[in-house]
């Protein structure tokens, strides 16, 4: 495989966090981190990309909610709520949460929390880069890192959320268990002075978990055989 990066990215306050190391390295090598208001400059920053895990959905239904989502609610239990639904394809055009609520209404599914909602801008600038830019479709794979830590967890949910402090400590300390403790310093030196916190670092090295074992062969989707979008797009969460 040619000399080139795989990336884990999650949203943060003002945009994109990314952590990311080399293909050919091993977990416990070093990180680069950094963020970007904008996603196409976060990507554009690295000189070459085999893969990027991202956490937000890829792949939109017209309708009915995605197999996708469900399956991981149902698989991670009591963390389940950490999984949004993500939008349907015809809601994404709104230019506010009622008009979002409505049109998924009339396209036969539910109304828009207020925290899917906000989520909305991240997902059409996704859903825009994988569209109008093409060669990316093979590149970026959706991950949502709490499935990341269930398989990190040994197929165990983890009990407490990532906005407790002991839900922290175990997520933290289980990414020390896959790159090391000297990653997780260096990213935390490189993100000094950023908006992203320590959640949203964590986060992105579990989609770079999730991305490495996609890369080598090793990782697993929900569903197991995922059905596309109208655009193409795989309906899937790899972790």
């Amino acid at each position: 495989m040619n000399r080139g990066w795989i990336v884990g990215i999650d949203g943060c306050p003002g945009g994109w966090v990314a952590v990311a190391q080399l293909t050919e390295a091993s977990a416990n090598g070093g990180a680069r981190a950094l963020v970007a208001s904008r996603l196409d400059d976060l990507l554009a920053r690295f000189e070459g990309v085999d893969l990027v895990g991202i956490d937000m959905p890829i792949g939109l239904s017209e309708g009915a909610a995605r197999d996708c989502d469900r399956s991981a609610r149902a698989r991670l239990g009591a963390r389940g709520a950490s999984v949004f639904p993500a939008p349907l394809r015809p809601a994404l055009l709104a230019a506010s949460h009622s008009e979002a609520s409505a049109l998924s209404r009339q396209a036969g599914g539910q109304g828009v929390s207020a925290q899917a909602w906000n989520l909305f801008p991240r997902v059409r600038e996704l859903d825009d880069l994988l569209r109008s830019r093409p060669e990316w479709q093979d590149r970026l794979v959706e991950v949502h890192p709490e499935l990341s830590f269930l398989a990190l967890n040994d197929d165990v949910a983890l009990s407490a959320s990532k906005h407790r402090i002991d839900g922290i400590y175990r997520r933290r300390a289980l990414i020390a268990e896959a790159f090391g403790m000297a990653a997780i310093e260096s990213a935390v030196a490189q993100l000094a002075g950023t908006r992203a916190k320590e959640d949203d670092m964590l986060d992105a090295f579990a989609a770079l978990w999730s991305a490495r074992r996609w890369v080598n062969g090793s990782g697993e989707t929900l569903p197991a055989d995922p059905p596309e979008d109208a655009c193409g797009l795989p309906m899937r969460i790899v972790f």
